[in-house]
């Protein structure tokens, strides 16, 4: 007990309780004590008061029991202040390092306390910034793992759904003010905040759902690949990467069409990720549809519904469309589609059926349409005389022997042509014969029969008959050796014909020795290759497809009127051969004609009109097992290809077999459309071909649902994954 009568703990003064006698802190001043008592002496922190031992000495023996008749302990807050003897010189400090005496917490370090404080700075200055109430995520640091270009951007569960697939971002780094646009292409994922997800106490809580409530709380993550850096509103390449904990905000729908270079008028379905943003092209850019396109993809994965919305569209942008369908699959789009599921699919789309506005169906003559009511409907044949005899001899499959006979049997038709008067007859045609480029067109006005009876007259040649007629032709040539009155009689007398066994159906049967002449001029041995040669060539002529004088050939002004869709139905030749010979004929006549228009418009200063060629199965056009054997016919398709891109000409191959095309043709495209495709092998082929695709998409073409495709334009700025739209058009299903 003290004078005043409060409890003192025994062996501490109250200045060590951190009390003074008047109640309040000890600071160092001097205070007057109520009882007017000397003021205590301040006590810095953790001084022994005088008379205690050092925190660090132990003591001997138990502490003292409290007297048995004492009374107890009152609380804390009843104890009086009782003045301490004054401390007499400086009171020992215990070292920095020491614990206190009394078992209390360290005092916290100066660099940790600043970090803390560094720390609620930054989440002041956070809270206070209205603009991240936007922010959808915050980059997050790197790691061993991270790749060059992508970052991972981590949110809260509540904005993970804003990050979905093909999204794109902006990444605001606030450490060097720099600003990053970048698209999702990974995720979004769900992470639990407190334990890893393949811990055995995640997996347990989450197959554990029937019985359990409880889940952990967790986070979101999305991989992001930066497009580039946008510097004064232009987006450039990035040197650098955002920084951690960069706000990162979606970019809404309008500004993302800008920046992926969606916009058009013409539609071709709508781009996954996004609610309303559709995939548009340019229908009048010459840098879009003129550099060729590639619409490939499985059976079932949606390539026809793709080529009729793409037909539908052409025609409402005035594009003049040609069709080469092998199966007649487009020979009904000028009525609406009337597949359930596809009107269902137009119903949510906001659109409705509708057919195209001026179709025609051009089929063979002697061939049949599977639209055979439709009232724009025209046969038309061949022109032998505008095939190039490269082209012919690739397409028939030519041994090489057999092509060497073909072109030389070639070369005397064209000279018994001018011999019979054929062809050329005038000075302005002997100077265009000499500019005719063989391999791209034919020779004018000769016909398959011309060619036929020249290989008969080499096959009579080199028979027993035709043997010992040269015989006699030869000996009556040296009689005739002597003044030109007798030269000329021996011609006189080879004017009949040499034998009963040569049969000549042309213009040619007027004179055979002529032709026998001509023949024996250019003398080829080796009577297998001749016949071989025969029947090919025979085969060809029975099916009375070219030089037809009752029906026309293609009218190639008319067809390439604006918004005019020309379907060329094939599905009734059944040759892949007869069909090759079809494209590569008209593919010629459409090159010239909008050639031809291409240099008036330019003339007159007007537009041309665009032209779209598609192209169905053209795995059997150009095959890549015989691209060493098809060299003419792939360098006029080439040739279109390059040419095309100034005069408005696209071309698009649709192949359900691109292992099949040739790496040559698809160096030509620069526009992919892909549907499903399950083959690996396929994927790596392409890969090879298109590389403007990253991994990340490449990893979905295997899963695409009918209907979506991974689109690669050329006027993107990266590929994009799109759904479809439904064709309104009636399109014929194939079995």
């Amino acid at each position: 007990m003290s004078d005043n009568g409060n409890t003192n703990v025994p062996g501490r003064g109250p200045a060590q309780n951190g009390v003074a006698h008047n109640g309040r802190p000890v600071n160092g001043h001097a205070a007057t004590a109520p009882n007017g008592q000397r003021p205590v002496a301040p006590s810095p922190p953790g001084a022994r008061p005088p008379g205690t031992p050092p925190a660090n000495i132990q003591m001997n023996g138990p502490r003292p029991a409290p007297h048995p008749g004492a009374p107890p302990k009152p609380p804390a807050s009843a104890v009086s202040p009782t003045p301490a003897p004054a401390a007499r010189g400086p009171v020992p400090q215990p070292p920095p390092s020491e614990a206190p005496h009394n078992g209390g917490v360290l005092p916290l370090p100066a660099r940790a306390k600043g970090e803390i404080d560094a720390a609620k700075e930054r989440a002041e200055a956070l809270k206070a910034d209205p603009e991240l109430e936007n922010a959808v995520g915050f980059t997050h640091f790197d790691t061993s793992s991270s790749h060059d270009n992508l970052v991972t951007v981590l949110s809260t569960k509540e904005d993970l759904h804003r990050l979905a697939s093909q999204t794109l971002v902006r990444i605001k780094c606030r450490e060097d003010d720099k600003a990053y646009l970048g698209v999702v292409v990974q995720g979004p994922f769900a992470e639990p905040n407190a334990v890893p997800a393949n811990s055995t106490m995640a997996i347990g809580v989450v197959t554990h759902g029937k019985k359990l409530t409880y889940t952990f709380e967790y986070h979101g993550r999305a991989e992001v690949e930066i497009l580039g850096e946008e510097v004064a509103g232009v987006l450039k390449p990035h040197r650098f990467r955002p920084r951690p904990q960069s706000p990162v905000f979606v970019l809404d729908e309008e500004e993302s069409a800008k920046v992926l270079g969606v916009s058009g008028e013409m539609s071709i379905g709508t781009v996954v990720g996004y609610e309303r943003m559709e995939a548009r092209i340019n229908a009048r850019d010459k840098s879009v549809l003129p550099r060729h396109t590639g619409i490939i993809g499985t059976t079932g994965g949606g390539k026809s519904t793709t080529v009729a919305t793409l037909i539908h569209r052409a025609q409402n942008s005035g594009i003049a469309t040609i069709v080469f369908d092998v199966e007649g699959e487009y020979t009904h789009v000028d009525r609406p589609t009337d597949h359930q599921a596809m009107v269902e699919t137009l119903k949510r789309r906001d659109q409705k059926p509708e057919g195209v506005k001026d179709l025609h169906i051009h089929h063979l003559v002697g061939r049949e349409s599977r639209n055979p009511r439709h009232k724009n409907k025209h046969d038309f044949s061949l022109n032998f005389s505008s095939l190039s005899p490269y082209a012919l001899a690739e397409i028939l499959d030519m041994t090489e022997p057999q092509q060497e006979r073909f072109l030389k049997a070639y070369d005397v038709t064209k000279l018994l042509l001018e011999d019979f008067e054929v062809y050329p007859v005038t000075d302005e045609e002997r100077r265009d014969a000499l500019e005719v480029d063989e391999l791209s067109t034919g020779y004018p006005k000769m016909t398959i029969q011309h060619l036929l009876d020249v290989v008969n007259a080499y096959l009579y040649s080199l028979s027993d008959e035709g043997k010992g007629d040269g015989k006699n032709r030869a000996s009556r040539a040296a009689k005739g050796k002597g003044t030109v009155a007798e030269e000329i009689e021996v011609l006189k007398e080879d004017e009949g014909p040499p034998a009963n066994s040569l049969r000549l159906y042309s213009i040619f049967k007027n004179n055979p020795g002529n032709v026998m002449r001509r023949v024996m001029g250019q003398k080829s041995g080796n009577v297998i290759s001749w016949r071989a040669l025969a029947s090919k060539i025979q085969r060809l002529r029975r099916l009375n497809i070219f030089d037809m004088g009752t029906t026309e050939g293609v009218k190639y002004d008319t067809m390439l009127s604006p918004g005019r869709v020309s379907v060329i139905d094939l599905s009734d030749t059944e040759s892949p051969q007869l069909n090759n010979l079809v494209i590569a004929d008209i593919l010629r006549g459409i090159q010239e004609r909008q050639e031809a228009s291409y240099e008036k418009a330019h003339r007159e200063g007007k537009d041309i009109t665009p032209v779209l060629i598609i192209i169905e199965e053209a795995h059997e056009f150009l095959s890549a097992s015989r691209i060493a054997q098809m060299k003419t016919l792939f360098e006029q398709v080439a040739r279109i290809a390059k040419r095309g891109r100034k005069r408005w000409l696209g071309l698009v191959f649709v192949t359900q077999l691109p292992q099949h095309l040739p790496s040559e043709v698809l160096a030509l495209l620069n526009n992919f459309i892909i549907h499903k495709i399950t083959d690996g092998a396929v994927i790596n082929q392409l890969k090879k071909s298109v590389g403007s695709i990253d991994e990340s998409l490449w990893n979905r073409v295997s899963r695409l649902a009918p209907g979506q495709a991974l689109m690669s334009f050329s006027h993107f700025t990266r590929p994009l994954m799109v759904a479809v739209d439904p064709a309104p058009v009636k399109r014929l299903l194939v079995d």
